[in-house]
């Protein structure tokens, strides 16, 4: 076995994951400023003399203790010193917010003049920076609001504010919503944010809006918000109504995944997970309820099913009520352990078996390290571990990256395995990664966890010519596995593969050119899979609304009068016999493309 550093990063720890972040974003700005001055740029030295700000910097990254307003700064100081060449500058603000809520109001608040707030709310918004504009103006005067609210309880500041810009909280909702059903972008995961925390002093209108999002085809995605919203809610006022709310979003989440894009996300999950304990205690713990019906359920994927048993088990931990969750579990590993319940998937399923007795035997909630596995597909994952030694990445970050790395392929809690990237996003060293997962999927053909590396490929939002190779091979392999009768497995990866090219090639702001030659590499698949009448089975249901979801999101522009190949198969897939299919279609050519052919801003879009 190659030997292989694991690193000591702890995977539940948001501290220790922003911690990494912090010091790979560092390393990428090392040649132009020092840890001193960039210490002092951060508001380090202030109170504690220009002599100390290092040292603090250095106390910082040693135990994480960032406030969100010095991450705030970070992000300005690294994006501004950062070479031409980097794409990833930036993003720790809202990672951690992502990670641990809000630690402090300072680094939402600020963003815009107070003066400004009126004009701007009042000015049309045609892409998704005055969007975002928008909603920090709005956030300021809530955040102002609420501080008047604390300092005299008499006060109804924020009722004020909700009174005077009641319309313009709807129109800016509905825009943010658009903007979080794009592929996931630094700027789509802000505008989840900006809902979430709109979401303490707008309730009401939030709560509309989501309810009329969750069940569209890419409401998938709303679950975050509301996670979000679980997360940042602060205001005591909106406690019980949120918490309501939440139990039957979630009661539902049963029948939505059945429409659902992308289940194997599992972002329902994660709101079931992050559910708070004094909301759902163990004596009626209802979200726990969620998560064993998932877990339980034989149509969901093997991720879905893992993410929901090491989530029932996290939730059990934290309350210390482990003996009845455990026994809830056995039959459910006893499954797992029976290669006849999923030949297709079997490796997969005993990994998550083999995961799941590891941390009840250990008392922990997740894995830090990884219990023996003697298979092809382990030595695949520490081949492309190893191969990380032969990139060009800082020896500080090294450890961590390898650690992150692991993660992302091994975790079976889906939360952590998602954070995991989201930290090597943020860390902005995404290069070497990239080569990894390629590295990986040369090596591995089991396609249970080629689906993670896909996830991960197409999350990580790095672009090059080889990132372009590997999601194209992968889209080709998988297709060549539908002139069979395609197993669960092989459906799944087909999916994922479309998947992780729409998520990363179909991003606003990227050159017509790279997207079409990206199109053009797979035209024979997309080709197949819409005009060969092989997605017509309700088995073969999620393949068609990947191909949706990828041409959605990468429409071009008509040429010379001749309609885009986005447009001409979304026009055939109107007419699919799947539900979610045709509706997702038909939002496409109604809210992605004008009468002329154009293509239009998804600012734009209607909900």
């Amino acid at each position: 076995m190659a030997d292989v550093d694991h690193g000591t990063l702890d995977i539940s720890s948001a501290d220790e994951l922003i911690r990494y972040a912090v010091r790979a974003q560092l390393a990428l700005v090392s040649e132009t400023a020092s840890h001193n001055a960039i210490a002092k740029a951060i508001g380090m030295a202030r109170d504690h003399g220009t002599s100390t700000a290092g040292a603090r910097l250095s106390h910082a990254l040693a135990d994480g203790s960032f406030s969100d307003g010095q991450l705030q700064k970070l992000d300005e100081v690294v994006v501004t010193l950062a070479p031409a060449t980097t794409t990833h500058a930036g993003g720790l603000g809202s990672l951690a917010v992502c990670l641990r809520g809000l630690r402090d109001r300072e680094s939402l608040s600020g963003r815009v003049p107070a003066g400004w707030a009126q004009e701007i709310l009042q000015s049309p918004a045609d892409d998704e920076v005055a969007v975002l504009t928008q909603a920090s103006a709005l956030l300021s005067a809530f955040l102002a609001a609420d501080e008047i609210e604390k300092a005299s309880r008499r006060s109804r500041a924020v009722r004020v504010v909700q009174d005077r810009y009641s319309k313009e909280v709807v129109h800016v909702v509905y825009q943010l919503i658009t903007l979080g059903y794009a592929p996931p972008t630094p700027r789509s995961v802000e505008a989840l944010i900006m809902l979430g925390t709109l979401g303490s002093y707008a309730l009401d209108t939030i709560k509309r809006a989501l309810d009329y999002a969750l069940p569209q085809p890419l409401g998938f995605r709303i679950w975050r918000v509301i996670t979000t919203l679980v997360m940042l809610g602060r205001r005591q006022q909106y406690a019980q109504d949120l918490r309501l709310w939440v139990k039957q979003v979630l009661t539902d989440a049963e029948e939505l995944r059945g429409r659902s894009l992308y289940p194997g996300r599992s972002l329902d999950l994660e709101l079931a997970i992050r559910v708070p304990r004094d909301w759902s205690p163990s004596e009626n713990d209802w979200a726990g309820a969620v998560l064993l019906a998932r877990a339980n359920n034989p149509r969901a994927t093997i991720r879905e099913r893992g993410t929901a048993a090491m989530g029932l088990w996290q939730r059990a931990v934290a309350g210390a009520y482990t003996n009845q969750v455990a026994a809830s579990l056995n039959p459910l590993i006893e499954e797992f352990e029976n290669p006849g319940s999923r030949p297709d998937a079997s490796p997969g399923m005993r990994w998550v078996a083999t995961t799941l007795r590891y941390v009840i035997d250990q008392g922990s909630g997740v894995c830090n390290d990884w219990p023996q596995a003697n298979e092809p597909w382990m030595q695949h994952v520490y081949a492309a571990v190893s191969y990380l030694d032969r990139q060009v990445i800082p020896d500080d970050v090294r450890s961590g990256t390898k650690a992150l790395f692991q993660h992302s392929l091994l975790q079976n809690a889906g939360i952590y395995r998602r954070q995991a990237i989201e930290a090597l996003v943020a860390g902005g060293w995404t290069g070497p990664v990239a080569r990894a997962l390629e590295r990986f999927l040369e090596l591995e053909t089991e396609s249970w966890i080629r689906i993670r590396a896909l996830f991960a490929l197409g999350f990580l939002q790095h672009r090059d010519r080889g990132v372009e190779k590997t999601l194209a091979a992968a889209c080709h392999h998988a297709y060549s596995n539908f002139s069979n009768d395609p197993t669960p497995a092989q459906i799944t990866e087909m999916h994922s593969a479309l998947f992780a090219v729409g998520d990363c090639y179909g991003a606003a702001g990227l050159e017509e050119s790279d997207v079409r030659r990206v199109r053009e590499s797979i035209r024979e698949v997309l080709a197949g899979l819409v005009l060969g009448e092989r997605t017509l089975r309700d088995s073969l249901f999620p393949v068609s609304r990947a191909c949706a979801y990828l041409l959605t999101f990468m429409i071009l522009p008509r040429s010379d009068q001749h309609e885009d190949l986005a447009e001409g198969l979304l026009k055939e897939l109107v007419r699919h016999p799947d539900r979610t299919t045709r509706e997702l279609s038909s939002w496409a050519l109604a809210n992605r493309v004008d009468g002329e052919g154009a293509v239009k801003p998804l600012v734009r879009a209607r909900v």
